[in-house]
Formats: C-alpha cells, sequence, structure tokens
C-alpha cells in the first residue's frame, strides 16, 4: 500500500501536477488499493486540523499582514530601519534584511514579508547599483526569516501536530531567525564588494526622529506580540487576534491609509491566501494519514536508526554505551538534515510539514528529543530545515513570489541565491548541534 501511495505521489510530481493534487490523488489510489472508503476518509481527516484552536492563529496572522501592507505599517518600518543604518556601505541590503524580520515578527508568513518588503526594497536597490537579481535573491533569502521569527505560521502547523508548546516554538525560532539575518547582510557585504554602489546619505537626527517615530506604533506591535507570549498575558492564537485588531486601529485611526472601501479588497487576499494554504493542508493531511496507516514512519525511524547503528558498529564497535547514543544522534540528524533538505526542495514548507512531522516524530523519540526543551529544539530544526526549501528550485514558493515582484527570471537569481543558500545551512548545523541557539529563551518561561 504504501508502495502504490509513494509511486503513484512521483509519477505525478514527474508530470508536473501541482503537488496539492499529487498528494490527494496518490492517496485515494492508495485508499482505493487498500479498499477502503475514500470518500469518508478524505472528509473526517482533511477536516481533523481544522478542529484545533491553535490553528484559528493562521488566517489571524495572514490578515495581520495584509492590514500591516495596506495601512502603512510596512513602509514605515522600511523607512526608519534605513534612516538607521542606510548609509552603510552594506546599509540598503541591511536594511532589506532587517525590515523583512521585522514585518515577519507580524505576519508570520515569508511570501507575505518577500512581497511587502521586496516591493519596497527592490527597486531602491537598483537605484543605489545594486544588480537586481542580486537585490530579487536576497529580498527572497530576507522573506524566509518571516517564516522562522515569531508569530510563525509554519512553527504553529509542527506544534499543532507534535504537540509542543507553540509559544515555546515562537521563542526557540528568535535566534535562529536572527542569526540567518545577520549572516545574509554580512554575506551580502562580501557579496558586493565589486559593485559600483551610490552610498546612502546619511539621515539627520530629525529624518531618525521622524520616522522612528512614525515606526514606532509598527515596534510596539512586535514588542506586544513578543512580550505578551513570552509574559504569558496571552497565547499565540490570542496574540494573532491582538495582532489583526491592533494593525486595523493604527491603520484606521493612527496613520489614516486604511478606508473602510480598502476592507473587501483586504479580507478578499487574506482570504484566498488562507484558502489556498488551507487546500494544501488538507490535502497533506489525508497524505499523511495515508503514510500512517502504510506504517511509513515506523518504517523509515527503524531502517534510519538500523543504518546509522551498523555504520557505528563499523567503524567504533567498542565504543561506551552513552558514547554510542551520543555518535547515533548526531549521525541520525546529520542524515535527518539532508532528507529533509532534499524533500523541501520539491515540497512546500506547509504542506511538507505536514508529511514530514508524523514521519519524523517517531525519530525525536529514538533519539532521545521527544520531550521538554529537547522537543523544541527539535521543532525549530526540523521546521527551519523545512523553511531553507522555500527558496530552493524546483518548488520554491517565496523564490517564485520574488520573482514575480523583482520581475527577475530565477535562472538569473539562481548563483546569488546558491551563496545565501549555504550561509542558511551554516546556521542550520548551528541549530541542530548547539541546542542553547534554540532553547535559551523557551527555558526562561514555564
Amino acid at each position: 500500500m504504501s508502495t502504490v501511495l509513494i509511486l503513484t505521489f512521483l509519477v505525478l510530481l514527474l508530470l508536473d501536477v501541482p503537488v496539492a493534487f499529487c498528494m490527494i490523488l496518490s492517496s485515494l489510489v492508495a485508499l482505493l488499493y487498500m479498499d477502503v472508503d475514500p470518500i469518508m476518509v478524505g472528509l473526517e481527516t482533511t477536516r481533523s486540523l481544522s478542529s484545533f484552536y491553535s490553528f484559528l492563529a493562521v488566517p489571524f496572522f495572514i490578515l495581520a499582514g495584509e492590514l500591516m501592507n495596506h495601512g502603512g505599517l510596512s513602509h514605515r518600518l522600511v523607512r526608519f530601519v534605513k534612516a538607521l543604518i542606510g548609509h552603510h556601505r552594506s546599509g540598503m541590503p541591511a536594511v532589506t534584511t532587517v525590515s523583512s524580520q521585522m514585518f515577519g515578527a507580524v505576519s508570520g508568513a515569508s511570501a507575505a514579508t518577500c512581497a511587502a518588503v521586496g516591493g519596497i526594497m527592490i527597486p531602491a536597490l537598483e537605484k543605489k547599483g545594486y544588480s537586481r537579481a542580486f537585490a530579487t535573491a536576497l529580498a527572497a533569502c530576507s522573506g524566509t526569516t518571516g517564516a522562522l521569527i515569531p508569530p510563525s505560521i509554519l512553527l504553529i502547523i509542527y506544534g499543532t501536530i507534535a504537540n509542543v508548546s507553540i509559544e515555546k516554538l515562537f521563542l526557540g525560532g528568535v535566534l535562529p531567525g536572527i542569526l540567518v539575518g545577520i549572516g545574509l547582510i554580512i554575506l551580502s557585504g562580501w557579496m558586493t564588494r565589486n559593485m559600483t554602489i551610490l552610498k546612502e546619505p546619511k539621515a539627520g537626527f530629525k529624518e531618525i526622529w521622524e520616522s522612528g517615530f512614525g515606526a514606532v506604533f509598527s515596534i510596539i506591535l512586535v514588542i506586544i506580540i513578543f512580550g505578551g507570549i513570552m509574559g504569558g498575558i496571552f497565547t499565540a492564537t490570542e496574540a494573532s487576534a491582538v495582532a489583526v485588531v491592533y494593525a486595523a486601529l493604527v491603520g484606521f485611526f493612527v496613520y489614516r491609509e486604511l478606508r473602510i472601501n480598502d476592507l473587501p479588497k483586504i479580507i478578499m487576499a487574506a482570504a484566498k491566501t488562507t484558502a489556498a494554504l488551507s487546500f494544501l493542508i488538507a490535502c497533506a493531511s489525508l497524505f499523511a494519514w495515508t503514510l500512517s496507516i502504510g506504517k511509513v514512519p515506523e518504517i523509515f525511524t527503524s531502517g534510519l536508526v538500523e543504518s546509522c547503528n551498523q555504520f557505528i558498529h563499523f567503524f567504533a564497535s567498542d565504543l561506551q554505551p552513552d558514547t554510542f547514543f551520543e555518535v547515533r544522534r548526531i549521525l541520525v540528524l546529520v542524515v535527518l538534515n539532508i532528507l529533509l533538505l532534499f524533500f523541501g526542495m520539491f515540497i512546500d514548507a506547509g504542506p511538507g510539514l505536514l508529511i514530514v512531522v508524523p514521519v519524523v516524530l517517531p525519530i525525536s523519540v529514538a533519539i532521545g528529543m521527544d520531550t521538554g526543551l529537547s522537543a523544541v529544539h527539535f521543532g525549530v530544526l526540523v521546521v527551519s530545515n523545512m523553511i531553507i526549501g522555500l527558496v530552493t528550485p524546483p518548488v520554491g514558493s517565496t523564490l517564485f513570489v520574488a520573482s514575480a515582484i523583482g520581475k527577475v527570471p530565477i535562472t538569473k537569481m539562481t548563483p546569488y541565491v546558491l551563496r545565501f543558500l549555504l550561509v542558511m545551512i551554516g546556521i542550520q548545523l548551528l541549530v541542530t548541534y548547539y541546542a542553547p541557539i534554540t532553547t535559551l529563551l523557551p527555558s526562561m518561561i514555564k
């Protein structure tokens, strides 16, 4: 049964069938092969995630991002960051990255972050002498930090499926997201060292004050969400509702860039994004359930662990039990990272997590990373790995968004994207093997 499922999925994928339809059609074929009623199973499984309270945060954070974009919050964030650091040699790339992280700290979605910040910064970078292909690639890779820095829709998906505290996952994603941003800024400076760049004039005190005052309400929103979750004032789901109400009030009554007439367009845009994501999640839920019925998680876990055991015994058969377990954990995580990276090249991160998480959870048990802060660490490293897939061809959703906004073919962006990917993979290794990066902040809350 599992063979029928996987082969059908791969054949459909090779035929260039959209991923969502690959998942649902292969699941239906496998269920028919098992002589199971696919309609009843499909209806029950695809609606199962809608019963999770934490999943309510997804449409609310998407709506908050739309309100920010139309209400002037994103533009003011970019202006403030530009006034602070835009005059440096690599200041404009840094503005792109930092603005993406700040916007991502509200919207929670990489595509929305890339669209909002990239639409402003790609033309601005080109005017200053940066290659448009470089600017577009940077906007795409910077946008992915919006999927890791809380509130992260992908971390919500993982926490819901794996039954791990979403609040602790949110905090666990902060430092990895910041490290990726720092890495992108440093690499941008090195990559553009030979470009003829027009430096941004240094902003005076008046511009810094005015831009800072204009962005203060946007920054307060980030502080409210982060501080509220960390302080235990509200949950991640409640934070999403707070973000919507706050963004609407600021857009209507403070910045006054939102109009009642804008609401249908904003709500429709958020609804379309939510509907597309929901359909992907529904298809992936059915696919993941069918995988579990076929015992794929158990087979995958036992095969991976046994292969690592044999590899260790071949090179070092006289290890102490504690040392053997630690070496096996390191080796399992190496293989897991490689497999997730490869998987993320073909499946978008959202539906990919619904497929991957049930498969990898038994692995977390086998290597002792299924409880407490270790479970948070494991969750963040899985999600951060899948996020890399957002900018890897052939199915990098953020890559396609950036390409459309920057009007640059993906083939021209690829040389720059590949260099940024090296930084992202390097940070991924740090996240994997140095636990305090993900566990330090979560350890500060109960």
